[in-house]
């Protein structure tokens, strides 16, 4: 009996792997598939699941005969979907996905159809392992997109900008207030001066008019003394 390892992504393994779909999983067991499919190569791995099962083989050579072979027969009173693990069929839809003995044949009187609770339970479950198959075995793999590209934090040039236009503002605002600063003071040393000139002048005219008093002081005490001397 092979081995029930069906599951290898390498591209060899995969062309030579066969899908079997439509499978009648509650009757047609392992030994029952590697017997039907056995006579088309070696088979070395083989795995049976709920409605569906894969045949591994050696060489693709196999794997496309036993596709050619019993794609579209009848088993176990449902007819085989078959298709090779790398070639999945496109355009399937789940309305033509299970494919019954009467829609191909016609009534099926030697096998008695299952009860509806079963009929319609292995529907789903076959639609659901049918889906699963179709995004598990697509060939080529989908590969999954690379983890996105840590971006780096750049500080904000605007920030800078800004923080010059502060400082240079500023000092524009510094140049003028020390401009307006020294026209001012300019204007105050110049009162000052303004004021000191009228004060030194007031002083300089009673300094005048104090000299001019000494002397007129000066000129009566001569005279009175120049009276005394001749007296």
């Amino acid at each position: 009996m092979a081995s029930n390892v069906t599951n290898k992504t390498d591209p060899r393994s995969m062309n030579s792997r066969v899908f079997i779909g439509n499978l009648n999983t509650p009757v047609v067991k392992k030994p029952d598939v590697e017997a039907i499919f056995s006579k088309y190569g070696k088979i070395v791995g083989c795995s049976v699941h709920k409605g569906f099962a894969f045949v591994q083989y050696v060489n693709e050579r196999n794997a496309r005969a036993a596709v050619a072979g019993e794609d579209g027969r009848m088993i176990a009173g449902q007819v085989l979907d078959i298709n090779l693990a790398a070639e999945p069929k496109v355009n399937r839809g789940k309305a033509g996905v299970k494919r019954s003995a009467a829609e191909m044949y016609g009534s099926v009187t030697e096998h008695p159809s299952p009860s509806p609770l079963l009929s319609s339970s292995f529907d789903l479950d076959y639609d659901f392992q049918r889906d699963y198959y179709d995004r598990m075995y697509s060939y080529p793999a989908r590969v999954p997109p690379p983890p996105p590209i840590a971006r780096a934090v750049v500080p904000s040039k605007r920030q800078r900008v800004s923080g010059n236009t502060s400082r240079r503002g500023k000092s524009g605002f510094n140049s003028k207030s020390g401009q307006r600063g020294s026209s001012k003071s300019g204007k105050l040393k110049g009162d000052d001066l303004q004021a000191i000139k009228k004060e030194l002048t007031q002083i300089k005219q009673k300094v005048d008019s104090l000299l001019e008093n000494l002397e007129k002081i000066e000129k009566e005490q001569s005279k009175q003394a120049a009276g005394v001397d001749q007296g």
